[in-house]
């Protein structure tokens, strides 16, 4: 594969930004490359989505894997709700700006405003990028990289949100939070759900999540960050 010298420059800032060594440039090139570049350029198959396929899978597997070790008296409810609230689309999108991944990304010329900016854009590429971490060294290379950037020890902290927050608004308001769905995207085997939750009419905070449950514990969880400060 043929290099631009943008592309030469673009491994050398993933490689200090990521904290990686890359061997398979190739791999990296494709991961930021959307399909809407790819398809301007006549070859969707050098897009980012069998990349973002294949770390989605990784990524689930691995914060899995964790949680399984680390909350070994936590029963499957509890472990699905603490992965939920490690991988969902407004995690990995901060995750991702934080990387600065969305100044690299390639993208079709169709596209309007700043899309790379798009939190299910940002997630995709993440994934993506984990993809080609796992397909250039390996678990070990992947698991170097989720211990550096997600926070899974902190996970169990989150798992009773919704909870937390009825108790908070019960005592203050008697009453009980609302929750509401305002968007659903995505294939139906891979959608991820936007909840906002009211209180008192007004609305408290709002989560994404690849099921209901999930949306409205992440949605539960910004609005208790707003009560616990005030």
């Amino acid at each position: 594969m043929k290099f631009s010298p943008q592309d030469t420059t673009t491994i050398e800032k993933l490689e200090k930004g990521l904290s990686i060594k890359i061997e398979k440039k190739e791999i990296f090139i494709k991961a930021l490359t959307h399909k809407t570049f790819a398809f301007e350029k006549g070859d969707i198959g050098s897009s980012n989505e069998l990349l973002e396929f294949l770390g989605d899978s990784v990524l689930n597997f691995y914060i899995s894997k964790k949680l399984f070790e680390l909350f070994p008296k936590a029963n499957e409810g509890a472990l699905t709700r603490m992965r939920s609230s490690l991988v969902n689309t407004r995690q990995l999108s901060k995750i991702a700006k934080n990387l600065n991944l969305h100044k690299f990304l390639k993208v079709g010329s169709s596209f309007e405003g700043d899309v790379t900016l798009r939190p299910t854009v940002l997630a995709d590429t993440l994934e993506a990028i984990i993809g080609a971490i796992f397909v250039d060294s390996g678990l070990k290379g992947v698991s170097q990289f989720i211990e550096k950037n997600f926070e899974i020890e902190k996970a169990e902290d989150s798992i009773d949100a919704k909870s937390k927050l009825q108790q908070i608004t019960q005592k203050k308001y008697g009453i009980l939070p609302e929750y509401r769905v305002v968007k659903e995207e995505g294939v139906p085997h891979k959608k991820t759900f936007t909840v906002e939750v009211f209180v008192n009419g007004k609305l408290a905070g709002s989560g994404t999540g690849p099921n209901k449950k999930a949306a409205e514990n992440s949605a539960a969880q910004q609005a208790l960050k707003k009560y616990e400060k005030g």
